[in-house]
């Protein structure tokens, strides 16, 4: 039995953890070893622990039964729940019978119980109404009942601001509303909330509404609504953040955004690991963005395992909803869920969007100094304009100030001019670096053809004018983001096989002679370098065997060199590959290992993957009992 220390601690570090697979598993060991062993004092944290790691985490209908646990522990034994604790479970409530329209198994009586048993429960804790007025306006309006729903949020709505109600949440659901409804301008005119924000909002508020001024006509707004959207998300995706945001790049135009949005963050997504309700409304967004040219651009290539071609997305995303659709139908006695994916499919273009910032990573070529992590502004390259050309300037320096401005497509200009001005001066090396540099300016933009053509020609370049390596391998790394964009990856190989050689003579030249030790030690890191890339190169291929024997040799060498990230990231990608080709034994050992090098490295959301990875290896090998071990460990 654990003290009230260790099971406070336990609890501690499951919230540490980011939410998915791993935090799930813990939270269920947490719960199951405390309920058959106590402190049962803790049973109440553990559970509201539990039923949030499914919710937001990974959705199994088991959260009603565990909240239906905590109802009963709080019936029998409320001394256990602390006045936050006694909150939390109310406030949950909210969470659970929002839940109900997720899962169309749960039959209209299972669910009205549920929500008499809410409204009651709010009446004898001293709450008001307002969280179960909500909640009946939601449940009415998922089934279809219009007249019954508006009753509802009339009354919800005429409470005004309640301590169980989220205020910014109820914004970003009247805006919901607004667009649904097709009503745009009263979405704009609403606007975002500002206070009282949550882990919603901002970020649900501004995709509303940056569909809503997309559908208005004006790209501009749309786009910074976008933007504002990505700032105030954190990165982290749900099917409804990435449905919405796919919906609102294709049909803006940005369709190799939209593509590169899923191929990025939507491998669960796209898996349909979340529940109905969310895998229902994913494919919905993906119908939606691509109907208007699901036929135009059938062949262009998408990057993601469920289909190679956009047409191929599109009519897979179509075929797996029609079930879903008609689940929900069902229940709901009606065909609007059916009808709303038939809606889906006649969706038109909108304006065009205008994309307003590139994350620009750069390529620190040249002296090493110049890297623009940043991410820079491009909207329609306005206020670049303001910048000069000296006749007599260098063109590279004007590029790098066209750069800087956020103007990529006079910064390609620029570096071109540079490039041949150089090779004309038969200045191969420096030529080769600012082809590179055009090249990547060519890639932010999006072309990624013409960008393909220019890294070959400043390959060919760098190559001719016998530049190091360390210059060789930061052009291959760019080089190989877009050929993986584009799926083409012929001559990479070879390429990335030629800077190995080169970095491997560089370090046996140095250590003949007798060199400075940390020029010995950085020779010897760009070999493990490309021993990386080439690692990748293999598992973007498909090579997934080959892929994951040589990640596992490079780990070996980050964990010689006392380098537990880039070591624990390695094996990551081992896990991955070895699981991918069928290798679920030596795929739990790589994974075991990088679970523990990233903990060590303090790299929590790395470590959370892995250990989300490791977790699903185990369990679909039946190796359930070493989870239970994995985790008391790590907790």
């Amino acid at each position: 039995m654990w003290s009230l220390e260790e099971a406070n601690l336990k609890i501690v570090r499951l919230r540490e953890m980011p939410y998915g697979t791993g935090r799930t598993a813990a939270a269920e060991f947490i719960a199951r070893t405390i309920e058959n062993e106590g402190p049962e004092q803790k049973l109440p944290e553990a559970l509201l622990e539990l039923v949030e790691a499914y919710v937001f985490g990974t959705p199994n209908p088991a959260s009603f039964a565990t909240f239906s646990q905590l109802l009963r522990l709080w019936d029998t034994h409320p001394e256990y729940f602390s006045e936050h604790d006694g909150r939390t479970l109310f406030w949950q409530f909210k969470w659970v019978t929002g839940d109900l329209a997720a899962w169309p198994q749960i039959s209209r009586q299972q669910a009205r119980g549920l929500l008499d048993e809410m409204r009651k429960r709010y009446a004898v804790a001293g709450f008001s109404a307002a969280a179960v007025d909500r909640a009946e306006y939601m449940w009415a309006g998922h089934l279809g009942l219009d007249e019954e729903a508006e009753r509802w949020r009339a009354i919800w709505l005429a409470h005004g601001e309640d301590e169980m109600d989220c205020g910014s949440c109820k914004i970003g659901g009247t805006l919901r509303d607004h667009v649904v409804a097709g009503e745009f301008e009263q979405a704009v005119a609403l606007g975002a909330p500002t206070e009282d924000l949550c882990n919603r909002e901002p970020a649900n508020s501004h995709r509303q509404l940056a569909l809503a001024y997309l559908q208005l006509g004006d790209g501009e707004a749309a786009g910074r609504q976008l933007a504002r959207a990505q700032a105030t998300s954190g990165g982290h995706y749900d099917p409804d953040d990435l449905g919405m945001e796919f919906e609102i790049l294709a049909r803006g135009g940005q369709l190799h955004a939209a593509l590169d949005l899923l191929a990025a963050h939507g491998q669960r997504a796209l898996q349909l690991e979340g529940d109905p309700g969310d895998n229902r409304g994913f494919l919905r967004y993906l119908v939606a963005g691509l109907a208007w040219t699901a036929e135009e651009q059938r062949q262009l290539p998408t990057r993601v395992h469920q289909a190679g071609t956009l047409g191929e997305l599109y009519d897979w995303a179509v075929q797996q909803s029609v079930p879903l659709a008609r689940a929900f139908d069902e229940r709901a006695g009606n065909r609007r869920f059916t009808e709303s994916l038939e809606a889906a499919q006649q969706e038109p273009r909108l304006a065009d969007l205008v994309v307003v910032t590139v994350k620009n990573t750069g390529l620190n070529l040249s002296t090493g100094t110049r890297a623009y992590g940043a991410a820079q502004p491009v909207t329609h390259q306005r206020g670049a304009s303001s910048i000069k050309h000296d006749g007599d300037a260098d063109p590279y320096v004007t590029a790098d100030g066209f750069l800087a401005a956020g103007d990529l497509v006079q910064a390609t200009y620029w570096y071109g001019r540079a490039g041949e001005a150089r090779e004309a001066a038969s200045q191969l090396m420096e030529a080769g670096i600012a082809f590179a540099d055009a090249a990547q300016s060519l890639a932010q933009l999006r072309e990624r053809g013409r960008a393909a053509e220019l890294f070959e020609h400043a390959w060919e370049l760098l190559l001719a004018g016998s530049a190091p390596a360390r210059l060789l391998l930061a052009v291959l790394v760019a080089c190989g983001q877009v050929a993986e964009l584009l799926g083409q990856y012929e001559g990479l190989e070879a390429a990335v096989l030629t800077v190995r050689a080169r970095a491997d003579a560089e370090h046996n030249q140095l250590e003949q002679a007798d060199a400075e030790p940390w020029q010995v030690v950085a020779a010897a890191a760009l070999v493990t370098h490309a021993d990386d890339l080439l690692a990748r190169l293999y598992a973007a291929e498909g090579k997934y065997a080959d892929a994951a024997q040589l990640a596992g040799e490079v780990a070996k060498t980050y964990e010689q060199a006392g380098q537990s990230a880039h070591c624990g990231v390695a094996l990551l990608l081992a896990g991955q590959c070895a699981e991918d080709a069928g290798q679920s034994t030596q795929a739990a050992k790589f994974l075991e290992g990088a679970v523990a090098a990233l903990d060590a490295a303090q790299r929590k959301e790395s470590k959370a993957k892995a250990l989300n990875l490791l977790i699903e290896v185990l369990n679909k090998t039946g190796q359930t009992h070493r989870v239970q071990n994995l985790l008391d460990g790590l907790l």
